[in-house]
Parts: C-alpha cells; sequence; structure tokens
C-alpha cells in the first residue's frame, strides 16, 4: 500500500516540503517540534520568528519561506506511483520508539509491511563491509536464531554483515527491517536488489527518510544510522574495523540509551579491532543468542520472545547468500581489488533486481563540493564541530595542533569520529586534513 492510510493528501505534502526545507538533520526537526502542531504554522511564519529557532541556517529558513510546493508534490506523487508509503512524524502509525530518539526523522518512506516494533524485541545488526569468514558466520548465526525466537533484526543493508544478517534473519524464519541511505526505488549495493525484493516479499519492511530517486551519498550513511539504532532495542557490533561505520551505530545506541553489544575477536584482527574497543569501552559481550533471549524475554509484557532459540545446525548457508547476492557477486571491471576481498566475491550474478542499480557497488558517490551540506554539519555534536572549525581548509595539521577548549581526549575521539564520518582523513605522519 502506497503514500498513507492516517492522513490526507494535502498534509502528507506539507510534511515533505519540511522535511526537504531542513534536509536531513533530526536535530533541527527536535528543535522544530515545540514550536508547531502541524508543518503548515512553519510555512506561514515570518523569517524573524524562525531566526529565533535554534539551529535553523539561513538556508532551511529560505526553503521553509520559499512557498513552493512543487518538490513536494512531485515526491508525492512518485510515491503514489511506486507504491511507496509516506509515514510521518504525526502519523500514528510512526514508530513511537523512533519518536523518543533526540534526533528523530520528520518522515520515513516505506515498503513492505509495516512490523509492530511496540510489541516486538527489536536488534539492530551491523558490521563491516570487507567481513572475514569468521564474521559471515557469527552474523548468519546469531541473526537465524535471534529470529527463531521471534526477535527483528534491523541492519542498514550495506555490504557485508548488513546482507548476511538479514539472509540469516529470513532463514530463520523471522523478519527483517532494512534502512538505508537513499531512495527506495535504489538497490544500494546494487547486487542487494535480489535481497531487497525478498526483504519486501517475506513480510519484512524497508525505510528511508530520503524520498524516491536520491541517489546514495557517502554522508547519507552516517546520518541513517540513528535510525537503525532508534528503532533497536539493543545493537550487536558483530565485526567492525577502527574506522568502520558500524562504530557510529554504536554510538548513536549509547546516545540513545540502548544496549551496545559486541562479539569479542582476536586481538590481532584488523578487521574487528572496532569490536574489541567497543569491549573496553563498556559494551558487553555477546557469544550466543540464546543469552540475549534469556536476558530480555520478560521486557514486554506481550512475552514476544519464544523461550528457545532453533540453533543453526551446518553453519551459514552459502547458497542462499548467493542467490540473495551477498555473496558472489560480480564487481566493476573498472574497480580495482582490494587486498582482502568480501567472502565469496567473484562469480555471477542469477537474476538483476526489480529496482534501479545505483551507479557504484562500493562506496557511494562523493559529493561534487568539497563543502558540507547543512545537514551533516547539524548532525555533529559541539566537540566534533568545534575540532572542524579549529581545523584549517588546505593545510594538514597534527592533532596536538588543534586548539579547542575540549580536553584533548576528546578531540581525538571526535577526530576519530569525523574521519569514520568521511569528513577528515587520516594523513601519513599522524597528520589530519579535511575532505
Amino acid at each position: 500500500m502506497g503514500v498513507s492510510v492516517g492522513l490526507e493528501r494535502n498534509e502528507l505534502i506539507d510534511w515533505i516540503r519540511l522535511a526537504e526545507a531542513i534536509g536531513r538533520s533530526g536535530t533541527v526537526f527536535r528543535k522544530l517540534v515545540g514550536h508547531f502542531t502541524h508543518p503548515a504554522e512553519l510555512f506561514g511564519a515570518g523569517e524573524e520568528t524562525l531566526r529565533a529557532i535554534p539551529e535553523l541556517t539561513g538556508n532551511n529558513i529560505r526553503a521553509l519561506r520559499s512557498g513552493d510546493p512543487a518538490g513536494a508534490i512531485a515526491i508525492f506523487e512518485a510515491c503514489e506511483r511506486l507504491g511507496i508509503r509516506i509515514l510521518p512524524y504525526g502519523d500514528d502509525d510512526f514508530p513511537r520508539i523512533l519518536r523518543e530518539i533526540p534526533d528523530p526523522p520528520p518522515l520515513l518512506y516505506s515498503v513492505g509491511t509495516l512490523p509492530d516494533f511496540a510489541n516486538t524485541f527489536c536488534v539492530g545488526m551491523v558490521g563491516t563491509r570487507k567481513m572475514t569468514e569468521s564474521g559471515l558466520e557469527n552474523g548468519y548465526r546469531l541473526a537465524y536464531e535471534l529470529a527463531s525466537a521471534q526477535a527483528l533484526i534491523i541492519s542498514g543493508l550495506a555490504e557485508g554483515i548488513d546482507g548476511v544478517c538479514a539472509v540469516g534473519a529470513m532463514e530463520g524464519g523471522g523478519k527483517t527491517v532494512a534502512v538505508i541511505g537513499c531512495g527506495l526505488d535504489i538497490a544500494y549495493p546494487r547486487h542487494h536488489g535480489k535481497l531487497m525484493n525478498r526483504i519486501v516479499e517475506s513480510g519484512g519492511a524497508i525505510f528511508s527518510e530520503y524520498p524516491p530517486g536520491t541517489r546514495p551519498m557517502h554522508y547519507h550513511f552516517p546520518i541513517r544510522n540513528r535510525i537503525i539504532s532508534g528503532l533497536s532495542q539493543v545493537v550487536i557490533v558483530v565485526e567492525a574495523g577502527a574506522a568502520s561505520g558500524s562504530l557510529i551505530t554504536a554510538r548513536e545506541a549509547v546516545t540513545q540509551g540502548r544496549k551496545v553489544f559486541a562479539v569479542p575477536a582476536d586481538a590481532e584482527a584488523e578487521e574487528a579491532a572496532g569490536n574489541n574497543q567497543l569491549l573496553r569501552d563498556g559494551a558487553s559481550v555477546v557469544l550466543e543468542a540464546q543469552d540475549l533471549v534469556d536476558r530480555y524475554r520478560y521486557v514486554f509484557d506481550t512475552r514476544p520472545l519464544a523461550e528457545k532459540v532453533r540453533p543453526l545446525v551446518g553453519g551459514a548457508d552459502r547458497e542462499v547468500l548467493k542467490r540473495c547476492g551477498v555473496i558472489a557477486w560480480d564487481r566493476p571491471e573498472r574497480e580495482h581489488p582490494a587486498k582482502r576481498q568480501p567472502v565469496g566475491n567473484g562469480l555471477p550474478r542469477e537474476n538483476e533486481p526489480r529496482v534501479s542499480p545505483a551507479r557504484d557497488e562500493e562506496q557511494p558517490p562523493q559529493p561534487a563540493k568539497t563543502k558540507m551540506p547543512d545537514e551533516v554539519l547539524q548532525s555533529l555534536t559541539p566537540v566534533q564541530r568545534a575540532v572542524l572549525e579549529a581545523m584549517p581548509d588546505d593545510i594538514p595539521v597534527t592533532s596536538e595542533s588543534i586548539r579547542t577548549e575540549y580536553p584533548f581526549g576528546e578531540v581525538l575521539a571526535a577526530l576519530t569520529m569525523l574521519e569514520i564520518l568521511g569528513i577528515v582523513r587520516k594523513l601519513p605522519g599522524s597528520m589530519y586534513g579535511k575532505v
């Protein structure tokens, strides 16, 4: 079912206008929530009133006062045509658990069956794109067994661990939800087109805060991670390197008051160095799905979890993973092979996805301009923003030379997160530069 069953056409268009005016910054939206009961009130507000609202940029204000609904109408009509449902923050079906986070999205676009988030144990599962054999097996097993006990597995549908967990959940007899960083009419990565179709066909759902037609950009994915953790009661980091985007999801989970779990790894395994760092920082160890089921079975009045998981026998089903395009997919010829390829890479795809492919299978297109969009800057913490502002635009600097009001340890942590976000890059000689 497309569009929405709760709000009228004009109301939905107003919510789309609002979302497009402020960008994908939940921080700005949270500031706005206390100033209106319906988006139309903001469109009629004077410039002085809008300037008094914290965090609104000049671009936001100009967009709110433009008075032109044409772009929002086009998005609404595209959703009608494609069967995409629009879930504004003001809709009764908007996930209540997501309303509670510090930076909720103004609206979500969705396809598939809307889960009962309020009465379901929701487990976010994330990890590296360049997974090891151990990471593949652990992700598949945990997702399979948790889903067999009626847990809902939520991921970002990224290449590697995310895709493995989505397939493991469905093979375990459960459902899965994916939150992607582009329009729902685009398969990203391209070889996950078959997987996207299967998620919907099996009773799961795919969400995005980006309207149809939106191409994947590298800064979309860190921003969407707050939704993965926001829809989850707990987050499991299956396998993550020291600079993995999965660590952003873990950070968001902590900020949102979610419990973070990590699978311990060999101390010398670079692909999972982020896991061990999370454990040092206070994350909980997870080894068996049954441990989580035992721990959370009585959290809900409705008792949504079974008493026992169904153990996985024989390891991950490689044939199913291949059929879903998660392993054994073709890379574009122009792409140079990495030193460590994802598991099973290199065999041909069986079918083309029914959704449109993105231009690049592994790395999203970089923005044409070096200036960060408002929605990226607005998503930064105060210390991250201070560090970025203290760095010169064109000259690499050492971490010691970055002067802010914050302790050096916080500056280092901010640099690491800015590197993960793709805003700062680490250079030889322990130097840092803006991207």
